[in-house]
């Protein structure tokens, strides 16, 4: 940037500062504060406070990097690489220079809580400070996570189709052709018993499907409620389950689905265990936790336990956890297989945002 011909580079006028605090305060969907050459924040207005939950006196001369996450946050269970979440300052300002810079990231409030931050850096023509507009853009990330998972799902459905129908049909020209050959009615009663096995896998997925639409109208669902209706219509059925929860704050979602999730967890602790199980239900930071004192999941198959069509039982259609990921993933939510305390299963969701 040039010097202005005046000298006077570093200073603003009476007028200028009046438009730049009528600027900076008059925003409320945007915070807008002031940095230095250096990247030090030297000034905080009222937006930036609402937005980051910081006063003034705990910013004003920190560095820009003070306002960044310094994780994945647990919150939406995202790992981030430490370089990806630590940026030079340095570098973007040096960027800046020239013309604005866009960055996006995780940002932190004084509350220890994240939002994904849409942040634009712009040099002040005749002065040594930059300006930055920073937006909370965390439902915008969300719904692209979303849409993600979405994806991620067609592309899981068209491979079961792919192997899990081929398989069938193979069996049905087999016996259509020994049924030609022999009459006998042995292949037909097959033939018969694979068709009502395909009925059943195509039911199936059209079940996750539906679960699998993105939750566009979400409402304020109390999780206790949920809770309670799922457990009548699966653990509570059994004289030997035990359900243990902690209250819960309210969250934004699909009431219906939210409770199926619940009820194919509950469901998998029971049949899982021949003796007496306790099925507890806590919160965690941005989520909550389902966990038995059953036998567990083994390490080696933990990691396959939530995808479609895998199941350790004969019976078995292997869709009831995949359900769960697929609503969770509906909401925009993540699902990860742990091990409890007790040995047991536990799934922790993650990425809720409690009302």
């Amino acid at each position: 940037m040039s010097n202005p011909p005046d000298g006077t580079r570093g200073r603003r006028t009476q007028d200028e500062e009046a438009l730049y605090q009528h600027l900076i305060e008059g925003v409320s969907s945007h915070a807008i504060f002031m940095l230095d050459s250096d990247g030090m924040i030297t000034a905080w207005p009222t937006p930036a406070r609402t937005l980051y939950g910081y006063e003034s006196e705990s910013v004003l001369g920190n560095s820009l990097r003070e306002l960044f996450a310094d994780d994945g946050t647990a919150e939406f269970d995202i790992d981030i690489d430490e370089d990806e979440s630590h940026p030079d300052v340095a570098a973007m300002l040096a960027e800046a220079e020239d013309d604005t810079i866009d960055d996006e990231q995780w940002h932190q409030r004084a509350d220890g809580s994240v939002f994904w931050a849409t942040m634009t850096i712009s040099p002040l023509e005749h002065n040594e400070e930059y300006t930055v507009i920073s937006q909370d853009t965390t439902a915008k990330k969300q719904h692209e996570r979303m849409l993600e998972h979405q994806n991620d799902r067609l592309k899981e459905f068209t491979d079961i189709l792919a192997h899990d129908l081929r398989n069938p049909l193979n069996v049905i020209d087999g016996r259509l052709d020994l049924y030609q050959e022999t009459g006998d009615p042995e292949h037909i009663e097959s033939i018969e018993a694979t068709t009502d096995r395909m009925e059943q896998l195509v039911d199936d997925l059209i079940r996750v499907a539906r679960q699998g639409n993105i939750v566009t109208d979400p409402e304020p669902t109390d999780i206790s409620d949920v809770i309670t209706i799922a457990w009548e219509g699966t653990g509570g059925t059994a004289d030997r389950a035990t359900l243990d929860y902690e209250t819960a704050r309210p969250v934004s979602a699909d009431g219906d689905r939210l409770c199926e999730l619940f009820e194919n967890i509950f469901r998998n602790a029971v049949d899982h265990t021949e003796s007496d199980v306790t099925v507890r239900v806590g919160a965690l930071p941005g989520g909550i936790y389902i966990e038995d004192d059953g036998p567990g999941i083994p390490e080696d198959i933990r990691g396959e336990v939530l995808d479609h069509g895998f199941t350790t039982r004969e019976e078995g259609s292997g869709y009831g956890l995949s359900i769960v990921r697929t609503i969770a993933n509906a909401h925009g939510w993540d699902v990860r297989v742990a091990t409890a305390d007790t040995g047991g299963a536990r799934f922790e969701i993650t990425g809720i945002e409690f009302l």
